[in-house]
């Protein structure tokens, strides 16, 4: 008779901040990614905005299904955008990227240059502009992850060339 074997994560010292931009979606897609890296044995920061963290531990159950990992560690930090604002409408994605650069820049270098929390590597969502500025002006290594799908991405690249060739804009 076979004996089961359980697959088990392995340790590792290695400490990686997951840095997504405040958005839903973004937020879901970066924690798929923080769970199979924590699932590999690396020791995972996931740094998200209090507004999103709330969000998360009203409407799920997100601190039980990270807790199986040892090593695994929420971290919020402001996102710039008051309180009383609706988080909708037209202004909210200027608002959101103002608040990221004037409010969440600096508390962010802050955090990685006068805290305990010493990473080896940041994985920075590929729209969030300031984590590669911060990583880069730090020395710190990053990763640049895009959480749209591979035919939205696609899509993004092949408009220039449907330009080019005359098929956009349609007539």
């Amino acid at each position: 008779m076979e004996q089961e074997h359980q697959q088990q994560p392995h340790t590792s010292s290695s400490h990686v901040l997951i840095f997504p931009l405040p958005a839903q979606g973004h937020v879901n897609a970066m924690l798929k990614l923080a769970e199979l890296l924590a699932h590999a044995g690396l020791k995972i920061t996931f740094l998200n905005s209090h507004f999103i963290h709330q969000q998360l531990l009203r409407h799920t159950d997100i601190l039980s299904r990270f807790a199986k990992y040892a090593g695994f560690q929420f971290n919020t930090i402001l996102d710039g955008v008051p309180d009383y604002h609706p988080r909708v409408g037209g202004d909210f994605v200027r608002t959101l990227f103002d608040g990221l650069e004037l409010i969440t820049k600096p508390l962010f270098k802050e955090m990685l240059v006068n805290s305990k929390l010493k990473v080896d590597c940041i994985i920075g969502d590929g729209v969030l502009g300031l984590a590669l500025d911060i990583a880069d002006e730090l020395g710190i290594p990053i990763i640049q992850f895009r959480t749209i799908s591979a035919c939205s991405l696609w899509a993004f690249f092949a408009i220039p060339d449907m330009i080019h060739a005359g098929e956009l804009p349609i007539k």
